[in-house]
C-alpha cells in the first residue's frame, strides 16, 4: 500500500512516499533518488524506475521509504543540485537520516533491519549514511570527496556501467567504493555491466540487460541479507 507522509528535518517539512506490505514486514528499505529527483525527464525515467523498485520490494515483504530529501534545502531537482552539493549535502544527509528515524518510530520497524538503496547522487548519500544500515545497495554513485565515517555493514552490493561517461560517476568509482568497504570488512559484491551507460538508460541491449539483471540482483540481495522483522 502506497502513502505519502510528512516528516520534519532541520525545521523544514519533507514529504516521503511509503510502501507497506500486507502482513508482517521483513525489514525497511530506504531509497535515495539521484539529482533529477522523482521525475521522468529527458535524462531518464527515474520516477518510473524507482517506483518499480518500491513495488517489487513491497511484493517481497519489505516496507519502503522514499524521502524527498532535496526539499530539506529547498533545492529543485536537476542542474541546480550540482551547484548545491557543497553547501547542502549535510542537510540532505540529515534529511535522509531523520526520515528513517521518524518512519521507524511511526511504523515500529526494527532499526537493526534497515537497508539502503541509492541511485547516483543518492548512492553517494547512502554510502555516507552506511552506519545507519545493516545492508546497502548503490548504483553508479560518485565518490566525490570521500565516503565519510566508517560503517559496519553486514553486506553491500555495487552496480556500475562500464560505459558510464558522466563526469565523476564512471566505473573507476566502483573500485574505489569496493576498496573502502573492504577495508571496513564489509563483504561487497561488485557488478560491472559491459556497454551500460549512466543510469542504465537507453533501448540498446547492453543497458536493457543491465537494468534487468541489476534489479534482479538487488531484489535477491535484500531477500538474502535483510532478515525478517520480528519486533512487535
Amino acid at each position: 500500500m502506497k502513502n505519502t507522509i510528512t516528516l520534519v528535518s532541520g525545521g523544514r517539512s519533507m514529504t516521503a512516499d511509503t510502501y507497506t506490505p500486507h502482513g508482517a514486514s521483513h525489514g525497511l528499505v530506504v531509497i535515495a533518488y539521484g539529482s533529477d529527483g522523482m521525475t521522468n525527464n529527458l535524462s531518464g525515467p527515474w520516477r518510473t524506475m524507482i517506483e518499480g523498485y518500491a513495488v517489487s520490494l513491497v511484493a517481497k515483504g519489505f516496507s519502503v521509504l522514499i524521502p524527498d530529501y532535496l526539499s530539506t534545502s529547498g533545492t529543485p531537482p536537476g542542474p541546480a543540485v550540482f551547484d548545491a552539493i557543497g553547501r547542502s549535502r549535510e542537510t540532505w544527509l540529515r534529511g535522509l537520516s531523520d526520515a528513517t528515524d521518524q518512519f521507524i518510530a511511526l511504523s515500529k520497524a526494527d532499526p537493526k533491519r534497515v537497508g539502503l538503496l541509492g541511485f547516483s547522487l543518492g548512492g553517494h548519500l547512502v554510502l555516507r549514511l552506511r552506519r545507519k544500515a545493516r545492508v546497502l545497495v548503490e548504483f553508479f554513485a560518485p565518490v566525490l570527496d570521500g565516503l565519510g565515517s566508517p560503517g559496519a555493514l553486514a553486506h553491500a552490493q555495487i552496480h556500475h556501467g562500464e560505459a558510464d561517461k558522466t563526469p565523476g560517476t564512471g566505473i573507476e568509482n566502483a573500485s574505489l567504493i569496493k576498496a573502502t568497504l573492504n577495508r571496513e570488512n564489509t563483504p561487497t559484491e561488485l557488478y560491472a555491466y559491459p556497454g551500460a551507460s549512466h543510469g542504465f538508460i537507453g533501448a540498446d541491449q547492453a543497458n536493457k540487460t543491465a537494468r534487468e539483471l541489476s534489479k534482479a540482483r538487488t531484489l535477491s540481495f535484500f531477500g538474502d541479507h535483510l532478515p525478517e522483522n520480528r519486533r512487535v
